[in-house]
């Protein structure tokens, strides 16, 4: 892999927007159904949780609504205007994941690493990782993880 600037940013896939959508709208109308068929706690539970997913998704496609920014300081992720920054001395390493069959990348962190100790400890204990990179991006994950390690090895030592 070739760094020919100071940053990589991969931005929000518009057709994983598009999926994230269609599953929503569909999710949506089980829902109702639901909320017809006499459940309609459950119904109305299903239409709210997922209805979430049709805004989130066209916030998905604002210019730098939803990001991934590699720098020689470390790299950020952008989710929908939230943003979280890390630096690469903070990471132990990267590697592909899954949580409930979802491909994504497993951020692995240093053992003296500080912040967000107990919310870490907790999503490792649910999910099995401390962290993680979604696959919303417009690269395959395999790329971006090469990419994130390539950073990692190239910067992580020197801003040690």
């Amino acid at each position: 892999m070739h760094f020919t600037s100071d940053s990589l940013k991969f931005v929000a896939s518009p057709w994983k927007a598009l999926l994230i959508m269609v599953y929503s709208i569909c999710l949506v109308s089980l829902g109702v159904w639901l909320k017809q068929s006499g459940w309609s706690f459950l119904g109305w539970l299903t239409i709210v949780f997922f209805g979430l997913g049709v805004p989130l998704s066209l916030l998905m496609l604002l210019p730098n609504a939803t990001y991934l920014r590699l720098d020689e300081e470390g790299f950020e992720m952008r989710s929908v205007f939230r943003n979280n920054r890390y630096r690469w001395t903070d990471v132990a390493g990267f590697t592909i994941g899954s949580l409930r069959g979802a491909k994504m990348i497993a951020i692995h962190f240093r053992h003296d690493f500080k912040p967000q100790r107990l919310a870490r400890s907790m999503a490792a204990a649910l999910a099995g990782m401390e962290g993680a990179i979604p696959n919303h991006y417009n690269a395959p994950l395999e790329e971006i993880l090469e990419a994130l390690n390539a950073w990692r090895q190239r910067y992580g030592r020197k801003n040690a």
